[in-house]
């Protein structure tokens, strides 16, 4: 509280003409900064120009998400990751097969030189499939007379017959030359609607043990088929270094692999007979 004397000029004339005497008035007290009480300045009486400075919080940085990735078939080989097909012609020059042999499959026919032994893997594997089936049928269907009888049913006068049904129609040809040691193979399977020549040979490629050297790959722009083809060096344990040409083919409802090998100092001239081959090939009708 202030401790100032304030006495109003009229009440000093006053006085002094009563008393008939003058005195001086009494000396102010001095003020000390502790006796002096602040006042809050309020906001609205701020100059106009000031405004507060906002305390601003880092907001946290959130990491950035991460692009998605195509999910890939881990049995397939990625050969997009790879390597990009390159544009090539169909070649036209093709060797002479006159006197080569004529190898009919089931879904589709090839020439091969006659120097070439075919081996035709697709029957005997069938058969033996189809062999396995019937043998566990009829196995069954004892168990299933035996199991009746033990229960009291009334079995059975005669056995159903069981009717596996036609086999499918599938290829899987191997021709060899024994001189060369090169060798020539035919593989058929369904074409689906998904699939491409790029998940063929990556279906092709997924079944090499340890990496795959792929020299190069192209796609034949003016074939009478979907075709591609990938030249990979390979290394055999006995025959040494060598090479492959693998083509894939897209009919309208199946789909091949034509695979060719020889060794490596030898394939540069049998690729024209390889090329040769694979313009024998026809799908069956």
């Amino acid at each position: 509280m202030r401790k100032t004397i304030l006495i109003p000029l009229l009440v000093i004339i006053l006085f002094t003409s009563s008393c008939g005497l003058l005195s001086p008035p009494a000396p102010q007290p001095q003020l000390s900064a502790t006796d002096i009480v602040p006042r809050a300045t309020a906001m609205s009486e701020l100059p106009p120009t000031w405004t507060p400075e906002p305390t601003y919080t880092p907001s946290p940085t959130l990491p950035p998400s991460p692009t998605p990735t195509a999910t890939l078939d881990p049995a397939l080989f990625n050969i997009s990751a790879v390597m990009t097909p390159a544009a090539i012609n169909y070649p036209v020059e093709v060797t002479d097969r006159s006197g080569w042999k004529l190898i009919e499959g089931t879904t589709a026919s090839i020439s091969v030189p006659p120097s070439y032994e075919v081996l035709d893997f697709a029957g005997v594997f069938m058969e033996m499939m189809f062999g396995v089936m019937e043998a566990f049928a009829e196995g069954m269907m004892e168990y299933a007379g035996e199991l009746g009888e033990e229960l009291g049913a009334t079995p059975a006068t005669t056995q159903p017959v069981i009717d596996l049904g036609d086999p499918p129609d599938f290829d899987f040809i191997i021709t060899m030359e024994e001189a060369t040691k090169s060798g020539i193979i035919l593989v058929s399977a369904e074409r689906g609607p998904e699939t491409t020549t790029e998940i063929l040979l990556g279906e092709a490629l997924a079944d090499y043990e340890g990496e795959v050297d792929l020299v190069s790959r192209e796609e034949f722009s003016d074939a009478p088929y979907l075709m591609e083809r990938v030249i990979l060096n390979v290394e055999d344990e006995e025959l040494g270094p060598g090479k492959q040409v693998i083509y894939v083919i897209l009919g309208e409802e199946m789909a091949w692999n034509l695979v060719f090998s020889s060794p490596e100092d030898l394939f540069e001239s049998y690729l024209p007979l390889f090329e040769s081959v694979v313009d024998s090939f026809s799908p069956a009708s």
